[in-house]
């Protein structure tokens, strides 16, 4: 049965650990809530970054995934430098302002794209993994807004749907982005 492949930055959950002890509590607010329905009728797989989990053991981290294996998360694991050149870095500190015409926040020279695309391309590999014929891709959101191009390079026949979360910036404004056209091909 097809199915539907959610993906986004962040798993609808938060990972907490402490004493040992190992909790995966459903998160609040925005798409989390928004698509907890569709995710739990479907029985379709949300695809995305668990937070940080570099502080867990082996034992700690292996309970962790059978918990996300049991609520149909696949999680897309970042190191903490991936998260602060991709999320904060390139995400953040570029999209996010130049997408809200905060023009004035953006850096004086844009870094960090080699982590975005490297990222960017983590996910699609994650996605490919796990799609099988007649499955329905949505990706969401500014932070992979590579992976739809990337995706149609691994699956050429697959069905992919983008939503964007933000507005899209006028084209006076988003020429300003130096990898304007890679991000366009990419979507």
């Amino acid at each position: 049965m097809p199915r539907l492949l959610i993906a986004s930055n962040r798993l609808p959950v938060t990972v907490r650990a402490s004493g040992g002890e190992v909790e995966v509590v459903r998160s609040t607010g925005g798409l989390a809530t928004g698509m907890r329905g569709p995710h739990e009728r479907l029985g379709d797989v949300w695809i995305g970054w668990p937070g940080d989990l570099s502080g867990l053991g082996a034992a700690a981290r292996g309970e962790v995934e059978r918990r996300l294996e049991a609520l149909r998360l696949a999680p897309v694991t970042l190191s903490p430098d991936e998260v602060a050149r991709y999320y904060e870095g390139y995400s953040n500190g570029v999209l996010w302002p130049l997408f809200h015409y905060a023009i004035s926040r953006l850096p004086a020279e844009v870094r960090d794209f080699d982590a975005y695309e490297a990222v960017n391309a983590r996910f699609a590999d994650a996605i490919a993994a796990r799609w099988r014929p007649g499955d329905l891709v949505w990706v969401h959101d500014y932070q992979l807004m590579l992976v739809p191009q990337m995706l149609r390079e691994r699956i050429p026949g697959a069905r992919i749907g983008f939503f964007l979360h933000i507005p899209f910036p006028s084209s006076e404004i988003f020429r300003i982005l130096p990898q304007r056209e890679r991000v366009l091909e990419g979507l």
